[in-house]
């Protein structure tokens, strides 16, 4: 920079533009009051892309043909023209309002221009083509964008569409070329239900759009948001070891089975759930409590996220002891001892022996004659006779007779 300062060109330069500027302040100054700053002379501009736009009954034609834009290439003052651009209150328009259906070459008009200035259109004329306006109901189709976008485990489901149809105005031709309505819907970041309001789009056969009247223009869609599910069975996992004369005869659940909600590749890698855990040394007797279930690694969620565990034990039943009770007499019932008298022929002593199973404590208080063993020869004529052996005695003892039958003579007195 001190270079600089020392460069005498350098100094000069600086000098011409301070001189310079304070020309161009001091002569601004000097301008009369009301006239105008911009710049004077005439001038030539071409203003480009100007909309047409067409005047006709709407209601009952469709006109084709008709240029987007023109350009409008302006002459005259230049302060006039740069007023007209900064204004931007003119317009280029057609007014067919009175012709009917056909083909015309008509002439573009303009307004908002001042007359100062000397105005060319580009194109000047067209032609265009009117023809009777029609309608035809078309299905409304939803389209997604940014679907791998949403967020992870979530899918979209079927969309619904209010209205399901829309109607479209045009030409019977253009009508017939029409294949799509879409509203497309933005699902990018989305993890539940929702309802938009979307643009309708219409294609032509060939996937191109077109610029037609829709009606209406837009749509409510209503997009279902779920997550991909998967039922899998519970498996329980036993640690532990009951305690000492407890058997466990089993261990239920309800339910049996979970849905399990996340991605479609975790719940590929799923079969079943094992982390319910039944610590056996915790319990004490039959018992039913709610265990969780843990959300799988990957996955959103599970559905219940509890379930009824019932554990059920029984005490187990002391080793039972048996004891032989031997010449048990055998007590006989039925016998008409005026008119007969029986003999014992086998056992010949008329007593048996008896297996009395049962508790320990049970066996050991039992004494021979809480037992009774007894024969029934009741309706027996006189002869020998095979018959069975009874047997009773308390009700928590089992009894087993060394020998089922007894064989028996029957003798008349007389």
């Amino acid at each position: 920079m001190d270079k600089l300062m020392d460069n005498h060109w350098f100094l000069r330069g600086i000098a011409l533009l301070l001189a310079l500027m304070l020309y161009m302040v001091a002569n601004l100054d000097k301008q009369p009051q009301g006239t105008s700053a911009l710049p004077l002379g005439d001038a030539v501009e071409t203003i480009q892309d100007v909309k047409v736009e067409a005047y006709y009954d709407q209601d009952k034609y469709v006109v084709t043909g008709l240029p987007q834009s023109v350009d409008i290439t302006l002459e005259g003052s230049n302060t006039s023209i740069l007023q007209t651009k900064m204004k931007e209150q003119f317009e280029v328009f057609t007014n067919l309002h009175g012709y009917e259906s056909g083909t015309y070459e008509v002439a573009l008009q303009y307004n908002g221009i001042p007359d100062s200035l000397k105005v060319k259109l580009q194109p000047a004329k067209v032609r265009v083509t009117i023809e009777p306006k029609k309608t035809k109901a078309f299905p409304v189709e939803v389209g997604y964008l940014n679907k791998n976008q949403m967020k992870s485990g979530y899918v979209a489901e079927k969309a619904t569409v209010k209205p399901s149809f829309i109607e479209i105005a045009g030409t019977e031709a253009q009508l017939e070329q029409v294949g799509a309505v879409r509203a497309y819907i933005d699902l990018k970041g989305v993890n539940e239900t929702f309802t938009k309001e979307a643009k309708i789009v219409i294609y032509d056969k060939s996937g191109n759009t077109l610029n037609l009247q829709a009606n209406p223009s837009v749509v409510n869609v209503t997009v279902p948001v779920a997550t991909p599910e998967k039922t899998l069975p519970i498996k329980i996992t036993q640690k532990g070891e009951l305690q000492k004369g407890l058997t466990l005869k089993n261990i239920t659940m309800d339910p049996t089975e979970i849905k399990v909600y996340g991605p479609k590749e975790v719940l590929d890698s799923l079969e079943a759930l094992e982390d319910v855990v039944v610590d056996l040394s915790q319990i004490t007797d039959t018992v039913t409590f709610d265990a969780a279930v843990a959300v799988p690694k990957g996955a959103i969620s599970i559905a219940p996220a509890k379930v009824k565990v019932t554990v059920n034990v029984q005490a187990d039943k002391p080793e039972p002891e048996q004891r032989t009770l031997d010449d048990i007499p055998i007590k006989v019932t039925g016998l008409d001892e005026d008119a007969y008298e029986l003999n014992f022929l086998d056992p010949s002593n008329g007593k048996v022996s008896v297996d009395a199973i049962g508790e320990s404590e049970s066996i050991e208080k039992l004494d021979p004659s809480d037992v009774q063993v007894s024969v029934n020869v009741e309706n027996l004529e006189p002869g020998t006779h095979d018959v069975a052996v009874q047997i009773s005695g308390p009700d928590n003892i089992t009894f087993e007779l060394k020998q089922k039958n007894a064989k028996v003579e029957i003798v008349d007195k007389s």
